[in-house]
């Protein structure tokens, strides 16, 4: 079973490829490799953006046709209503902070920063339960969180209650395809989701479209699917 933070793949997705979104069925599928002959099962986590607030409203429409397409594809979504409290924000593009780098002068304005809340304790308690009460053998955490890296520890220190064998392991995005492999620690194996992997993955439906059933097509139901799609 893979467990997916959907907002820590989107952000750390774009950052790394320029893109953020990656259909999760497909991922998984590659993820649990050889190991089933059944479909693995993907489970997908994500904060919910307010519909009854006027500048979130589009997102969580957006939102909602995305995870309806998803759904049809065999995952399950898990989702927490964002929460909102007033900050302070600029509006301005700053250049990363260094030795020799300007002073820079920003003009700063109130606003409502949206916050996800309980995704990172959600995942950890179903992974923990699902291998407890054998839903499932191989957990497979998507994520970067570091809180979520206690979660091998806790089933570690709840050993005497899992009688079988089991697996607890972790994906993460990677900047390049070849290079040093990204290991985190406690899980038993760490995946590599490389620029190559990412590109057979990735999802270029508009759900900005009111009527978006014509990008089902696009929508891969299986890596052999989206191979033949982008001629790979």
């Amino acid at each position: 079973m893979v467990f997916i933070d959907g907002q820590n793949l989107y952000k750390t997705c774009l950052e790394l490829y320029g893109h953020p979104l990656c259909h999760p069925h497909l991922l998984a599928e590659h993820l649990a490799g050889p190991r089933t002959n059944n479909r693995v099962a993907c489970r997908f986590y994500t904060g919910r953006p307010d519909p009854h607030r006027r500048a979130e409203r589009e997102k969580a429409r957006n939102l909602d046709r995305r995870l309806d397409l998803i759904c049809r594809y065999g995952a399950t979504k898990q989702t927490r209503p964002l929460r909102y409290h007033w900050d302070w924000g600029h509006r301005a593009t700053l250049p990363e902070p260094g030795p020799g780098v300007a002073q820079q002068t920003v003009v700063l304005h109130p606003w409502e920063r949206p916050h996800e809340k309980g995704i990172d304790v959600l995942i950890a308690l179903d992974v923990i339960e699902f291998i407890l009460t054998d839903i499932c053998d191989v957990a497979i955490v998507v994520s970067l969180d570091r809180d979520l890296r206690e979660t091998p520890m806790a089933l570690r220190n709840l050993s005497r209650l899992i009688q079988r064998p089991y697996r607890i392991e972790a994906a993460v995005p990677v900047e390049f395809d070849y290079g040093q492999p990204k290991r985190l620690a406690a899980f038993n194996y760490t995946h590599q989701i490389t620029p190559s992997l990412f590109a057979l993955i990735r999802d270029d439906t508009n759900y900005t479209v009111a009527d978006h059933r014509w990008t089902i097509p696009v929508f891969p139901a299986n890596l052999a699917e989206a191979r033949a799609a982008k001629g790979i």
